[in-house]
């Protein structure tokens, strides 16, 4: 509870009411939670807003959460995979899960949709905003942003990290990337386009080759 405090004073929410149980049928902290909020109907920016000819930025770096859990599940054999370092390093990546910086930082730029990335990781994520919105995309691996980290426990671990989740990142779809990303950056944010919103179609392009987006199916967590 007193971690939720400290979170709450940063976040300006207030926490007004809980239960805690402890039970046999469950053998890790789970923390279960119902926000509610209110804000200005003329300002909110939804996931079904995409626009043909948007950029499509990425926040931070792909596999937060995802990376987060493997040092934490699988903490003996990441060790044998990560240097020292790189595995303090990785320990970190749970201090950068939430998504709130960078919404509100979207959000006073005016951008037409957000969408934060979770189990399905990037390309569920794009899947869901191109559906929602009646749009298509085209965004290419190689401009996908990945920690040396992330990529040497994926190829380890047999995970493609497009589909991998991770919380911590999200997709903004606007006019003008490169301003976002200034104003992002100047919340020592990282952001990256990683292609454009089009009429139709998700399309991944890998060596120079255009493959279709499916809809998301399992999580590659769930393959562990």
């Amino acid at each position: 509870m007193e971690e939720i405090h400290e979170e709450a004073l940063k976040l300006n929410v207030q926490v007004i009411g809980g239960h805690t149980e402890v039970t046999e049928a469950v053998n890790k902290i789970i923390v279960s939670c119902t926000a509610m909020g209110k804000g200005l109907k003329d300002s909110a920016t939804s996931t079904a807003g995409a626009k043909v000819g948007d950029d499509v930025v990425v926040t931070k770096h792909l596999c937060i959460e995802g990376t987060t859990i493997l040092v934490n599940d699988f903490a003996d054999k990441c060790k044998e995979i990560l240097s020292d370092e790189e595995y303090i390093e990785a320990q970190q990546y749970v201090n950068s899960i939430s998504v709130v910086k960078e919404g509100v930082v979207a959000g006073q730029v005016g951008v037409n949709s957000m969408h934060d990335i979770t189990e399905g990781g990037l390309l569920g994520a794009l899947w869901e905003l191109a559906k929602a919105s009646n749009v298509g995309f085209k965004v290419y691996e190689e401009k996908m942003p990945i920690t040396k980290i992330t990529e040497k426990l994926c190829n380890k671990f047999n995970i493609d990290p497009l589909k991998f989740i991770s919380s911590g990142s999200m997709i903004i779809t606007c006019k003008n990337g490169d301003e976002l990303i200034k104003e992002l950056k100047k919340g020592g944010i990282n952001g990256t386009i990683i292609g454009k919103i089009t009429k139709s179609r998700g399309m991944l392009v890998k060596n120079n080759i255009e493959i279709e987006v499916e809809p998301p199916e399992a999580d590659e967590l769930f393959n562990m």
